[in-house]
């Protein structure tokens, strides 16, 4: 690894700007099944447009910095801030519905133990096989009916339901149900409109449930936005019909008996099922020799790719426990790495898992060279610095970062820098003494104090996933990262450079929390790599961490991270 004089990079940093780097992007657009033509490219505030052709495809000329929108009359309008690494986009595009008397959410969200009390009160409260929603606080419109308005006069519900619901249309009738389908979607997969699935107390039907008996019927409800059916996958392409009966046993939250199941989720041992075949070679190998030769067979084919080279030096490092040859991998292979950020933070993340902080500060400063706009480069450099035991320049970095961002070289996000701030502190309020700080000015924030304290990081900032919690009830909570459900905070990570989000558990939730994934790609065709780091006992003398590192690259099923015994006990793998 090259050596640089890396504090005369520092104070160069005011003075430094990003070159305007024109380049050919291209990529491929579908609609989640088929390719997509005639889409609309271009990039903001420019007049050309160019249009995908039959296959779905584009090229286009953009630089760092600019915005590209994707739009097509019926769906979403797409748009994608270009980076220094953006080179392919291919991705899908989603369906957008109008959405009438749409309802502000404001205030504290409910808890599904909150719901689950107030369910028999609260008409707008409904029970899904995937916990509760009120729809008055829900991300995105829900249509509800009440029993009592329901007024069956003996016929099914594909009659009932015609004709009750603006946009929604039926097809069959009572009189020959066989068949039969409700289209909630005005837009579907193109010249493919998906019916509605139904959701009856819990159960899920992909056919209509005709059988219902209408006066049994307590609540009835319409689910059409992607943030609300995003559990059901791709069965709920079409939206979803919740139908709560009276005779419905609730899904307690508190009961661990078995009401609730915990969300099935990929295994490690599926997901290795998954790898690349070069993976199975290298693991079928019984002896060391047999599996050096078999990496150097496909060394050769892989060339290109730093992350069959991360593969390898993982496998003998962790696997083989041949320290020496992963090492070897990545010193003659580094300059695979050397020009791509992307990259060169994977491999931070693997050395980061295995404790290696000096070598992991040594890669964050080669991402910080090729990336000294990106707050987050501050960021990880400062906790680089305090990991690999200097305390002083890693406040110097913090600081650093303050300087630049209240000086307007960088751009600010409310949602980083509290992220920051919280480490900064942290380093202060234990390291304080040393660093000479009037310890009576460190301040402290309760929400992180004597918590579990999760940090996730991906290397590339166009991964797009959902991170699911299951707390000891059973219940879920679920972040989507993705372009559709988040278009505003991907923007935000693009605009200021960051890739991290922070979770807490109080320590008044104790018990075993599940932590999942699910992985919707990169537009490309590499993988993401996801580190998470928690902190136990978090701003307390008894804080430890740890640091896990994971593979995303199966797309559409979730995969089990970890899960969490809080507080106090180290979290462990399934």
């Amino acid at each position: 690894m090259k050596k640089l004089h890396f504090l005369l990079i520092l104070l160069c940093l005011p003075l430094t700007v990003l070159a305007q780097d024109s380049r050919l992007i291209k990529g491929k657009i579908t609609d989640g099944a088929e390719p997509m033509a005639d889409v609309a490219v271009y990039v903001e505030g420019s007049g050309e447009r160019i249009f995908t052709s039959s296959e779905g495809r584009y090229e286009i000329e953009a630089e760092t910095g600019d915005v590209l929108v994707f739009s097509y009359t019926g769906m979403k309008e797409m748009k994608i801030r270009v980076e220094d690494v953006t080179r392919f986009l291919n991705f899908a595009m989603v369906p957008d519905y109008e959405e009438l008397d749409e309802i502000t959410v404001s205030g504290k969200l409910k808890s599904q133990l909150e719901m689950e009390q107030q369910y028999a009160t609260n008409p707008r409260i409904i029970a899904t096989a995937f916990g509760y929603i009120d729809a008055d606080k829900a991300p995105g419109r829900v249509r509800i009916i009440e029993g009592e308005r329901i007024n069956p006069i003996g016929i099914c519900i594909l009659d009932y339901m015609r004709n009750r619901f603006s946009g929604v249309r039926v097809i069959g009738n009572c009189n020959d149900p066989q068949g039969g389908a409700v289209i909630i979607r005005t837009v579907g997969s193109l010249g493919n409109q998906a019916p509605a699935i139904f959701d009856v107390d819990g159960q899920i039907f992909d056919e209509v449930p005709w059988w219902i008996d209408l006066n049994m019927i307590e609540r009835l409800a319409i689910l059409s936005s992607y943030s609300l059916t995003t559990r059901y996958g791709q069965l709920a392409a079409g939206g979803v019909i919740v139908i709560n009966t009276y005779n419905m046993t609730l899904p307690s939250v508190a009961d661990r008996g078995g009401k609730r199941a915990k969300p099935a989720a990929l295994s490690p041992t599926d997901i290795a099922a998954n790898a690349p075949s070069y993976m199975e070679a290298l693991q079928s190998e019984t002896t060391e020799q047999g599996a050096k030769m078999a990496f150097e067979d496909y060394a050769t084919r892989y060339s290109s790719s730093p992350y069959f080279f991360l593969d390898a030096y993982k496998h003998f490092y962790t696997v083989r426990r041949d320290r020496d040859y992963a090492d070897e991998i990545i010193e003659n292979n580094f300059g695979r790495f050397r020009s791509n950020p992307v990259a060169l933070k994977a491999l931070a993340y693997l050395y980061q898992e295995q404790g290696r902080d000096e070598m992991a500060r040594e890669v964050y400063k080669e991402v910080f060279i090729l990336r000294p706009a990106y707050s987050q480069s501050y960021y990880d450099m400062a906790r680089a610095y305090r990991h690999a035991g200097e305390y002083s320049k890693a406040a110097a970095m913090f600081g650093r970062y303050q300087f630049l961002l209240q000086e307007g070289f960088l751009i600010g996000s409310t949602d980083f820098w509290l992220i920051q701030q919280h480490d900064s502190d942290n380093l202060f309020a234990k390291e304080g003494e040393s660093l000479g700080t009037d310890m009576r000015l460190v301040s402290r924030d309760d929400y992180v104090q004597d918590a579990t304290r999760m940090l996730f990081e991906w290397n590339d900032s166009e991964a797009e996933f959902d991170l699911q919690f299951v707390n000891p009830e059973n219940g879920t909570y679920v972040w989507s990262h993705t372009l559709a459900d988040n278009p505003g905070r991907i923007d935000d990570e693009k605009i200021a450079g960051y890739n991290v989000e922070e979770y807490v558990i109080d320590p008044k939730t104790p018990g075993t929390w599940q932590v999942n994934v699910k992985y919707h790609g990169n537009k490309s065709l590499t993988p993401t790599y996801l580190k998470v780091t928690t902190f136990f006992n978090y701003g307390t003398p008894q804080e430890t961490r740890q640091v896990r590192t994971f593979k995303l690259f199966v797309e559409g099923s979730n995969q089990q991270l970890m899960t969490i015994t809080n507080p106090g006990e180290s979290s462990t793998s399934n």
